[in-house]
């Protein structure tokens, strides 16, 4: 089996589930780790028994110094990018890289094409995706358990860029990751509202057709009582998820039937379904090893790659748009910078309530 050098950029909280699921990969090893926190280095890389020589302070060092295969993105949303085209020019076979994939579509563009140009593959950290309680939920719309889906419906908090990301991904997963075509959005931001040292709304909300005229409507923070779901219908019936569960109502059976993930369930094409099911529930060392399953061409794209992630990411910026230009966003969309920064920078989002706060960790 082959080797791979593996190297852990940001070494807070999220960087130990990453070693975790390296660690779960026989033919990975973590040879080095970079923080720009001399003490939150040195505390990773004396749990991981990094040698003192093979901790750095900056992402450019670790890959000056230091031949590798495979790079983990676990810093702050902002250095996404950065760091990842950097790994890509350095000749990183594989990116796993934390969501939000970026916070500007041209950032998410600019990796996606230092990638292109490298023959790096990047995954972006959308673990649900590997769920087995979304396999299971995404197999049966898939199989026309609920007819054509026509309307979704999905809440979250926490900020578009952080939970929210999640959420738009989660459910584009569940329909079988369908093209959008365009978005209608609202924003507020009255309080000077940060996350991980980004600046976020107070609150959103969206609405995204996808193509065929399925729409979602997609709420972030808005006031109780909040959406939860994912809630999926369609021309035959409709889906929720809760927990570990799906509920399924069609015209097969009278009320909700329970499907825990992995279990059959009487349905359209059952043969087809079980090929997901027997997904693990610790989703992190799948990643990995689909990611190094894509690096050795052995499947064509990673379930996380870039491709989906950058589609997020539009989707996130159009529902910023679509206040800015106070319309309807077609998509392709041609705003590269964040429309949200731009709204803030040119007085469009003002804040009237005083008193700079990060919800994630105090300034």
């Amino acid at each position: 089996m082959s080797e791979y050098r593996v190297g852990i950029v940001g070494c807070g909280g999220i960087s130990r589930v990453h070693a975790r699921a390296y660690k779960a990969i026989e033919n990975t090893e973590i040879v080095c780790c970079a923080d720009i926190k001399e003490e939150a280095v040195n505390k990773f890389g004396e749990e991981l028994n990094i040698p003192e020589n093979a901790r750095y302070l900056s992402h450019e060092a670790m890959l000056e110094a230091e031949e590798l295969d495979i790079i983990s993105v676990c810093t702050w949303h902002e250095p996404h990018a950065l760091i990842t085209i950097d790994a890509c020019k350095a000749g990183v076979k594989g990116v796993l890289c934390e969501k939000p994939m970026a916070t500007s579509l041209g950032a998410a563009d600019a990796m996606l094409e230092a990638a292109a140009a490298s023959g790096t593959k990047i995954a972006v950290g959308h673990q649900g995706r590997f769920r087995p309680v979304n396999i299971t939920a995404r197999e049966l719309i898939q199989s026309g358990a609920i007819g054509q889906p026509t309307a979704a419906f999905r809440g979250s908090g926490g900020g578009l860029l952080n939970n929210g990301t999640h959420a738009i991904d989660g459910v584009c997963y569940l329909l079988g990751d369908p093209k959008a075509e365009w978005v209608m959005g609202q924003v507020s931001r009255q309080t000077d509202r940060w996350e991980r040292r980004v600046r976020i709304e107070d609150c959103c909300a969206g609405i995204i057709c996808f193509e065929g005229g399925m729409r979602l409507v997609m709420e972030s923070d808005i006031p109780k009582p909040e959406l939860s779901g994912p809630s999926i219908y369609g021309t035959e019936g409709s889906i929720r998820i809760d927990k570990d569960v799906v509920y399924l109502m069609n015209s097969d059976k009278a009320g909700w039937q329970e499907i825990k993930a992995g279990q059959p369930v009487e349905k359209p094409d059952e043969a087809v379904m079980q090929a997901g099911w027997s997904a693990p529930a610790e989703s992190s060392p799948t990643q990995v090893a689909e990611l190094i399953a894509c690096i050795e061409g052995k499947i064509e794209e990673h379930r996380n790659s870039g491709r989906h992630a950058r589609a997020t990411v539009e989707i996130m910026m159009a529902i910023y748009e679509s206040l800015r230009i106070q319309n309807v966003v077609h998509l392709p969309l041609e705003t590269k910078e964040s429309p949200l920064e731009l709204m803030i920078d040119d007085g469009t989002l003002s804040v009237t309530k005083q008193g700079k706060y990060d919800i994630r960790v105090p300034f």
